[in-house]
């Protein structure tokens, strides 16, 4: 069984997301996923992500503190054969992490502008 492929983690508004790719197979391929953070040492079950047909995992509840390592991996089931964990990349939301602008609304009431700031998450 061939392991997933371009693992990649991205973060926007703290939204950190896995993404990989995987070759076409004549079964349809699920996935695990696991998380390894620096303060614990060793990788646990992301719950959301077991046995996951989707190419990408939600890991925004799993990754909490901004200053800490993470470390993610994901292999592939098909039928009953499993590939090797691939590693991403070490993830730190401080560092990888990136803030979009906010959401503006400009309007005018009377003489005054009002600006209304949204908070995106």
């Amino acid at each position: 069984v061939p392991s997933p492929t371009d693992i990649v983690v991205t973060s926007e508004n703290f939204r950190t997301v896995l993404h990989w790719q995987y070759p076409s197979v004549s079964e349809t391929p699920h996935f695990i996923v696991e998380i390894k953070p620096y303060n614990l040492g060793n990788y646990t079950n992301v719950s959301t992500c077991m046995n996951t047909s989707a190419h990408f995992c939600d890991l925004s509840e799993e990754i909490c503190d901004a200053y800490s390592s993470y470390w993610l991996r994901v292999k592939a089931i098909v039928g009953s054969q499993q590939s090797e964990y691939v590693e991403a990349n070490e993830f730190i939301l401080q560092r990888h992490g990136k803030i979009g602008p906010p959401k503006l609304n400009l309007s005018r009431h009377d003489d005054k502008i009002v600006v209304d700031i949204y908070h995106l998450i």
